[in-house]
């Protein structure tokens, strides 16, 4: 790609830092000021600049040359350089001969002129840069007006790339100076591609998106191999801003799921550290396939929104893991781990996109605690009424001791030691349970003598 060399030139951190700033009034003196013949003699190949010819400054063209001056600092970014060249007034060469060419800016790469801009197309710093590098980056950014020209786009990548395809209402946005800069930068990585077209966002299935918005869509044509299958399409949630759109891209770059064997508390993936969620799904040697399949469903119905992890039991050591099948890690710091119980899909999805609904699972399983607690209580004091109503059934009864030994505290050991075995109960003549279970050793007793 034409652009590539001098892309790579400038650290991608220092690129955001750049993208998001306000021009300071430090900017100006980024302008330079040169004569036609200084200009001519100092382009270089390869190099871009942007020049504005002008005999004195009327002042109509007043705020044109403050916006040029404010987007120097933005553009030199790019290597690319801002200049305003001073026509002489007897020069009647081609840029400042005709009072038409003093009404444009002229994007040369080299001594070859890539474009000319109207100046009332540049209107503010972000028109400026984005119509800059739109048309530095012609043959990398993919314009297109309908269905059929994205889809021929999209078959072309399949099984070897991917696609980032924006739609801004309108050239020279804020949202459109965002795509170019990050085409700028992720262009030799993904084939990007624009469209004005509203008709053309209703088209690929987004009837219901505001045409007003500007969108971005990630379309992961590189897992498409069948040229019948259309590329899956991940929509960015955020407003288009160049560390939205860099965030945004980072999380597609990352594996739909992550296989770890490690402690929950330990993991870190890109998705925390971008401030998402990251969503653990417990699998075991015996069901790894089936919950191998699950997570990837998950995942990409989560893509954009959180992570998900594949942890395997079988492999961690924690009791918690056997009493749960999802747990959810939030980036927040401090926060601990939520383990729960969740019977399909529907409520994993949920339980990212509804922030209430992890409360309200813990709070059911909480209920659902509380209630087998009850139901067993219940169940033991049916057993001791039985057991009372055994025992006052068969007060009056004599219970036939004869084949039990009755034992004090000078007798135990010795007791003990006349046999190889010898099987002891220990009760208390007042309590009623004590009571009922004496009545079944003596039917033992007689049973074992027998």
């Amino acid at each position: 790609m034409s652009a590539q060399k001098d892309r790579w030139v400038f650290s991608f951190s220092f690129l955001l830092f750049c993208a998001s700033s306000i021009p300071t009034q430090g900017s100006a003196r980024l302008l330079q000021e040169l004569s036609p013949q200084e200009y001519f003699s100092s382009l270089q190949a390869g190099r871009a600049s942007l020049a504005y010819f002008s005999h004195n400054v009327s002042p109509g063209a007043q705020p044109f040359l403050e916006q040029i001056e404010n987007s120097a600092e933005a553009l030199q970014d790019y290597g690319i350089s801002v200049v305003k060249v001073n026509c002489p007034k007897e020069d009647v060469s081609r840029y400042c001969g005709k009072e038409n060419a003093l009404r444009k800016a002229y994007l040369f790469r080299g001594n070859m002129l890539i474009r000319e801009f109207p100046t009332d197309a540049l209107f503010d710093v972000n028109s400026i840069v984005a119509n800059v590098l739109f048309a530095l980056l012609f043959n990398e950014v993919k314009y297109v007006e309908t269905l059929a020209d994205l889809q021929n786009i999209e078959n072309a990548l399949k099984g070897r790339s991917n696609m980032v395809f924006a739609y801004v209402p309108a050239t020279g946005t804020a949202e459109h100076r965002a795509v170019m800069e990050a085409a700028f930068v992720y262009g030799t990585i993904h084939q990007f591609v624009l469209t004005t077209e509203a008709t053309l966002l209703k088209d690929t299935g987004n009837d219901k998106s505001d045409v007003s918005s500007a969108r971005l869509f990630f379309c992961h044509c590189q897992r498409a191999t069948d040229l019948g299958q259309p590329c899956r399409r991940t929509a960015m949630g955020q407003t288009l801003t160049m560390l939205n759109i860099h965030r945004h891209l980072k999380l597609m770059g990352a594996p739909l799921v992550t296989e770890v064997a490690e402690d929950p508390e330990k993991v870190s993936t890109v998705h925390l550290q971008l401030g998402l969620p990251l969503v653990f799904i417990f699998s075991q040697k015996e069901t790894y396939e089936a919950d191998r399949r699950t997570a990837e469903f998950v995942a990409w119905q989560l893509l954009g929104k959180a992570g998900v992890a594949l942890l395997s039991r079988d492999l961690v050591d924690l009791n918690v893991l056997l009493r749960s099948n999802v747990a959810l890690k939030t980036p927040e710091e401090g926060v601990p781990i939520k383990y729960l119980v969740l019977e399909d899909t529907d409520e994993v999805i949920t339980l990212v996109e509804d922030k209430n609904k992890v409360e309200q699972i813990q709070e059911d399983e909480e209920e659902d605690e509380e209630d087998e607690d009850e139901k067993e209580n219940n169940n033991q004091d049916i057993q001791d009424d039985q057991v009372v109503e055994a025992v006052s059934r068969d007060k009056k009864r004599e219970l036939p001791l004869e084949q039990i030994l009755v034992l004090t505290e000078e007798t135990f050991h010795s007791a003990l030691l006349e046999t190889a075995r010898t099987v002891v109960l220990f009760y208390a003549s007042w309590e009623a349970v004590s009571l009922a279970v004496l009545r079944s050793y003596t039917e033992v007793a007689d049973h074992l003598k027998g």
